[in-house]
């Protein structure tokens, strides 16, 4: 389960969760603490159950709590943290005098060149879509001030 569904599912039970920046997350009902734990953690014993809050919580909570906190423990990490997907744009003058942005749709990489095909006018749908990672292996044949000047990041269908 992806962090932002984890969020959303507490959500609909009243909770509310706040993360730290040392990477902890901690599980409200109302102003009441009620779990703290690593969001990074991968074993649900390091989940801290805050006793000293129970009784504001009936036991049909305390169960939607816990079982999805554990579902959400049970998840590797990898699946929790998706890497952010991107894709490249540019302002061009392809269709007459007035500048029209268009995407990045294919590409041809070749020993020391790269050459980027662009869709139709705002046709965002056929788009190739990135990772960061594959964006920094072009900026061995593209400046990387320029890639970073083109890449818009694509929104997460499930958030």
């Amino acid at each position: 389960m992806k962090i932002n569904e984890f969020k959303k599912k507490l959500s609909r039970y009243g909770f509310s969760v706040a993360e730290s920046i040392d990477g902890l997350l901690t599980i409200y009902l109302g102003k009441y603490p009620l779990l703290t734990f690593d969001r990074c953690s991968s074993m649900f014993n390091t989940v801290k159950l805050n006793l000293n809050t129970v009784p504001v919580i009936d036991i049909y909570g305390l169960f939607n709590l816990l079982e999805i906190t554990k579902e959400y423990v049970d998840t590797p990490i990898k699946e929790r943290f998706p890497e952010k997907k991107y894709v490249l744009s540019a302002m061009r003058c392809a269709e007459g005098p007035v500048p029209v942005k268009q995407y990045v749709d294919a590409m041809n990489i070749s020993a020391n060149n790269v050459e980027f095909h662009f869709g139709f006018a705002n046709e965002k749908a056929d788009a190739m879509e990135f990772t960061q990672k594959k964006l920094d292996s072009l900026s061995d044949f593209f400046p990387k001030d320029a890639i970073d000047a083109m890449k818009e990041p694509v929104e997460d269908k499930n958030e």
